[in-house]
């Protein structure tokens, strides 16, 4: 096991497209990694790296290039960790984000960019019809027939939506839209929060043959807003019709057929169990399902991924190129979906042949846990000397905390104890179990043996007669790395906000390199097809404003 060693970020760039797996691991903060990132790069903050990274990177065989600011250590720390963990093939960006950029490369800001990308490739692709929001208003007050539907989940359909529209999440089109689409002239318009669910809804009823009219409505709830209309919010309308076991039946036979047409290959158990034990390959086995059924039953180990959400940001749960995806889910038409545009992607995905009574017969391993060390309470009122370190995402902190706490991220622990006296009883406030095991764990590394959690809420402090603060400006938003300010605005009356986003969206395929261009679009066109397709797509303007 070599010693994890900097590689350039030209050889990392190679690395991406060289055929091998890979993963590339940003273990910045959220709000960093979406001021700037390579394309394919995934973020693993490293306040909980230790807990995502063996869901993130199943085999210890991958190759794993981490990758930070330049100068914070982080991404030697990670390698290091990586490396004890059993990694063996581990490596760190020299220079980091800063070494990328100085070497000719693009970094791009925004989040889940590969599958937004890949969106305004589709609808070029495919000539996915839209409708513009006054358009859609006009339809509406003329009071014509149309189903309008919302592609994504439910909390966020909750917080606001089009008047009127239907949450029926992408993943699930293929398994419920004939409820809600009994006639097969009526219009039908997807909707999400900006673009890509809304071209990725519209093209699979267009995939699964509806003949309707169906149209993706031309920049989601953000446009609708640019518009001048009026959002709706709180709605609880939502498509929940389960098929009967004759449907049932129809669709198993149908996710055969599709799956024939579409390339997308079918496995059987064995095959599955051969994948998942072999240590010297990545293999992701991924349950399609919305939470209810999930959560009802499951294969031991497998991860959730709602389908729609798995293609609207298939990096927070595939951080290895060139790994093999198994897709399940009752009936395999939902997964056979989801395999199409993942595979369009330039992923290698299958879909599981086994009904639900043969589940239990997949022994998918369950990634290991970090050690956590338990700590007690701590004691109320607060010792006058104690030092309490609050570690809760910056929002939170602002929001409410304890008097005199002072706000960290773990990679600032040090920094931020540099003075204190190692007997000092370090008092943590926290709201995610990792982070606190993390911290802790660091912090006993440090010599700091005396240590509590203050659990709770700032609510909770009040009425146990602590006093707690709220500081809007505190931490700064210079300091405030957690926090990912690219998108928060635009939902909140920003237009501005709205439209810079918009054109981003718009405008991120023009942006993509040829070898980033083929990866995302090798199966869509040619790849000198898909670089004019990106070059229009880097010309359009969007008509948000």
């Amino acid at each position: 096991m070599r010693f994890p060693s900097p590689i350039s970020a030209s050889k990392a760039k190679a690395w991406l497209s060289d055929g091998q797996e890979l993963a590339l691991l940003d273990v910045r903060e959220a709000g960093e990694f979406a001021s700037g990132h390579p394309l394919f790069a995934t973020s693993v903050p490293f306040g909980l790296f230790e807990a995502r990274l063996p869901v993130l990177a199943p085999s210890r065989a991958c190759r794993l290039v981490f990758m930070d600011d330049g100068y914070s250590q982080r991404a030697e720390r990670a390698a290091e960790i990586a490396r004890v963990l059993g990694y063996q093939n581990v490596s760190f960006l020299d220079g980091g984000a800063a070494g990328w950029q100085r070497a000719g490369l693009s970094l791009f800001e925004g989040v889940f960019v590969p599958s937004k990308a890949f969106g305004e490739l589709v609808e070029e692709a495919f000539s996915v019809p839209h409708v513009s929001p006054e358009e859609l208003s006009h339809w509406q007050q003329e009071g014509r027939r149309l189903v309008l539907l919302d592609g994504r989940p439910r909390d966020e359909h909750r917080r606001m939506n089009i008047p009127g529209s239907i949450c029926l999440p992408n993943g699930d089109l293929a398994y419920r839209a004939k409820a809600i689409i009994p006639d097969p002239q009526i219009p039908v318009v997807v909707h999400c929060a900006g673009r890509t669910r809304s071209i990725i809804g519209a093209q699979i009823l267009r995939d699964l043959g509806f003949p309707n009219p169906v149209f993706a409505l031309e920049n989601g709830t953000q446009g609708w807003t640019l518009a001048g209309l009026e959002l709706e919010r709180g709605s609880e309308r939502a498509v929940e019709a389960v098929p009967d076991e004759e449907s049932r039946t129809t669709m198993r036979a149908r996710a055969r057929t599709l799956g024939k047409a579409w390339q997308v290959p079918f496995i059987d158990v064995a095959t599955v169990n051969a994948w998942l034990g072999d240590g010297g390959r990545t293999t992701y086995l991924c349950d399609v399902r919305g939470d209810t059924e999930f959560h009802s039953q499951h294969i031991m180990g497998a991860i959730h991924a709602p389908g729609g959400q798995l293609i609207q940001s298939t990096d927070q749960w595939v951080a290895v190129r060139r790994a093999r995806i198994v897709l399940a889910d009752d009936t395999g038409l939902r997964a056979v979906v989801v395999a199409r545009y993942l595979a369009m992607m330039g992923l290698d995905c299958h879909v599981l042949a086994a009904a639900e009574d043969a589940w239990g017969d997949i022994v998918s391993p369950q990634p290991p846990r970090p050690a956590m060390p338990e700590l007690p309470r701590a004691p109320v009122p607060l010792p006058h000397d104690a030092i309490v370190l609050d570690v809760r995402p910056s929002m939170a902190y602002r929001s409410g905390h304890i008097s005199g706490a002072q706000w960290a991220l773990r990679h600032q622990l040090g920094e931020r104890l540099k003075h204190a006296d190692n007997a000092a009883l370090v008092v943590l406030c926290a709201d995610d179990t990792d982070v606190l095991g993390l911290v802790a764990a660091d912090l006993k590394a440090c010599g700091f043996s005396n240590l509590a959690e203050l659990s709770g809420s700032p609510a909770s402090w009040r009425e146990i007669g602590l006093e707690v603060v709220s500081t809007p400006e505190q931490p700064s938003d210079a300091q405030a790395l957690d926090f990912v300010f690219f998108t928060h605005d635009r939902h909140s009356g920003n237009l501005e906000a709205a439209r810079r986003y918009l054109s981003w969206e718009t405008g991120l395929a023009g942006r993509l390199d040829a070898a980033e261009l083929l990866e995302l679009s090798r199966c869509l066109r040619t790849r000198t097809e898909s670089i004019a397709i990106a070059q229009q797509s880097g010309k359009r303007l969007s008509n948000a404003g």
